[in-house]
């Protein structure tokens, strides 16, 4: 008995100072930490390298994207139409990524339709004016257009109302309306539009100036645009009343900031838009 106690005290003994020895000393175990942490740098320095990559890329496309605007707009610049310039305000007059150019593109249209606006003041004041004027700048300049429609009716209705005299110029036999429906037509898309531009570049003074109007007559954009700057200056029933408006007409922007502006409790909520 005491011969078999012994005996596993010995294998004990063996066990343990085997294991002792399979035990790294104090410089394997530094010389390992440090391997260790070698690669922990290397890793986190590649995955460093690879984020400031995708940082690095995004920061090149968007310069590229920066650059590719600023020709477009030279490009515009350069070439001597309005048209042009107003197709490239509707198309990206509600995007803010183009607020860089979209201002100059703006004042050169307007710059070139009041140039347009003088060169015809200098021209006889005529139906068949008012028909070359309306044919190549209603679309880009109508209220310009609308101003000397203004001018050849008024003129119409003097020599109509003045003594008629031999020499007389003979006048058409229909006066010209009060308005002229495909020009207030084009007036009020020009409208819309400037809303949508100025709210974009941020021009707010100007926005709700320009936003009233088509707000009124049922523009549903218009209405949140009207709601939103409402919103940013506190005014909280007035932006209620024009998301509430907007979202009568399906503007679904209008709905979740309408639903964000009820949330409040003791609030009746949006089942009145309903």
């Amino acid at each position: 008995m005491r011969a078999s106690s012994l005996l596993s005290v010995i294998t004990l003994l063996g066990l343990m100072l085997g294991g002792c020895t399979s035990l790294p000393d104090r410089e394997t175990v530094a010389s390992t930490s440090n391997e260790w942490l070698t690669r922990s740098g290397e890793a986190i320095s590649a995955q460093g390298q690879r984020l400031a990559g995708l940082f690095g890329r995004d920061d090149a496309e968007q310069a590229a994207l920066a650059r590719e605007r600023r020709e477009e707009r030279q490009a515009l610049f350069d070439q001597p139409y309005i048209d042009p310039l107003t197709r490239y305000l509707e198309k990206h007059g509600e995007d803010p990524r183009y607020a860089e150019v979209l201002t100059d593109i703006s004042q050169e249209r307007d710059r070139r339709c009041a140039a347009v606006a003088d060169e015809y003041a200098e021209r006889p004041v005529s139906r068949e004016t008012l028909a070359r004027f309306r044919r190549g700048y209603l679309y880009s300049c109508p209220a310009e257009v609308n101003a000397f429609y203004s001018r050849v009716r008024q003129q119409e209705a003097r020599r109509a109302a003045a003594a008629p005299a031999p020499d007389a110029v003979e006048m058409p036999a229909e006066p010209l309306a009060e308005r002229d429906e495909r020009v207030e037509e084009a007036v009020d898309r020009r409208q819309a539009n400037d809303c949508y531009l100025l709210f974009t570049i941020r021009n707010l003074g100007k926005a709700r100036e320009a936003c009233r109007v088509p707000a009124e007559q049922d523009d549903p954009r218009a209405q949140r645009h009207m709601g939103s700057m409402a919103e940013l200056a506190g005014e909280r029933e007035e932006a209620l009343r024009w998301y509430r408006r907007a979202v009568s007409n399906g503007d679904d922007q209008a709905r979740e900031r309408l639903e964000a502006l009820t949330a409040s409790p003791g609030d009746a909520g949006i089942e009145g838009t309903r």
